[in-house]
């Protein structure tokens, strides 16, 4: 890739007012991957747009429901009922993650897959659920 994108390192962290958002181990290897399906003038727009809803999270803003859907069941902790993972959208590009139970204030973003469909793949909830159960049961940082 040729673009500039590739070059600028992810924050494994985003602090804002509200949230700290933690890229998940690979996360950001997943958003260059996905890129590299988009159109490469497109790019730079995309990581733009995505970047904003992810500040936007942190800063306590609210995102609409098209861009920031809740998107599948989480396993649950014992004695407490399972939780929901979201979606980041910008289309074509998605970014799955979910609030903590055990980190306070943080959310993690656990992959991010180029997608041209709206439907949820079980390889995508595999994956979210076992990076969840890796940080939340297993108590992994990232």
């Amino acid at each position: 890739m040729s673009s500039t994108t590739t070059q600028k390192a992810c924050p494994s962290e985003i602090t804002g007012s509200l949230l700290t958002i933690v890229h998940c181990e690979g996360a950001w290897d997943t958003f260059l991957v996905a890129l590299e399906s988009i159109q490469e003038a497109r790019r730079e727009s995309i990581k733009h747009r995505m970047d904003m809803m992810v500040k936007a999270l942190a800063d306590g803003r609210r995102l609409s429901k098209d861009s920031f859907p809740p998107e599948g069941k989480l396993p649950c902790l014992p004695g407490k009922e399972a939780k929901q993972f979201y979606a980041f959208k910008k289309i074509p590009i998605r970014a799955y993650g979910w609030y903590s139970e055990t980190k306070p204030k943080k959310f993690f973003i656990s992959h991010y897959i180029f997608k041209n469909t709206n439907k949820l793949s079980k390889s995508d909830t595999t994956i979210v659920q076992g990076n969840w159960t890796r940080i939340e049961v297993n108590g992994d940082e990232k």
